[in-house]
């Protein structure tokens, strides 16, 4: 992780990254919360709370999937960040539009097989609780238009880019 990516963009944070970050401090607070209350009842010997590890799972998928867009919304891809800071300005575009066409094919494959979950199984209760596991299934799809619409952006930016410079990638 370099230096910039530590600091905001000059417009702020953007709202869309604001939600993110809450969503997933919400679903880290649920499930430690939820985690505690089952530990303590299970110390203390009382029921009733047989339903927070089902929650704190619940939680920890939320926090898995919004994590993953959190990283990558900060451009924070381990597999190409060594490689694309050490490289020349051409190399690096290249990089880049292979990390992005990478992700966009992620996201359409979480986006579709999402929707193909979800319009199987979104109504059937979960075990404890009897909630819809469309709760659980709405991370793949968030994650998939997630990814796709960063895709899009960062390839339409390249695009822009090249345009530009007349072909000439990472030129300034």
């Amino acid at each position: 992780m370099n230096q910039a990516s530590l600091q905001t963009s000059p417009g702020g944070r953007g709202w869309i990254k604001l939600v993110f970050e809450f969503v997933g401090v919400m679903a880290f607070v649920i499930m430690f919360a939820s985690t505690l209350l089952g530990v303590i009842a299970r110390y203390f010997e009382f029921g009733g709370v047989e339903w927070s590890f089902e929650v704190a799972s619940i939680a920890f998928i939320w926090i898995t999937f919004v994590g993953v867009v959190n990283a990558e919304m900060r451009r924070e891809n381990v597999a190409f960040e060594a490689i694309n800071h050490a490289s020349p300005p051409r190399i690096k575009a290249f990089f880049d539009a292979v990390a992005a066409a990478a992700l966009l094919t992620m996201g359409m494959a979480f986006l579709f097989s999402g929707w193909a979950v979800w319009q199987r199984s979104w109504m059937v209760p979960t075990s404890v609780l009897r909630l819809p596991t469309g709760i659980i299934t709405a991370t793949v799809l968030v994650l998939g238009v997630s990814a796709v619409c960063m895709a899009l952006s960062r390839l339409a930016g390249i695009l822009a880019t090249l345009r530009t410079h007349g072909g000439k990638a990472g030129a300034a």
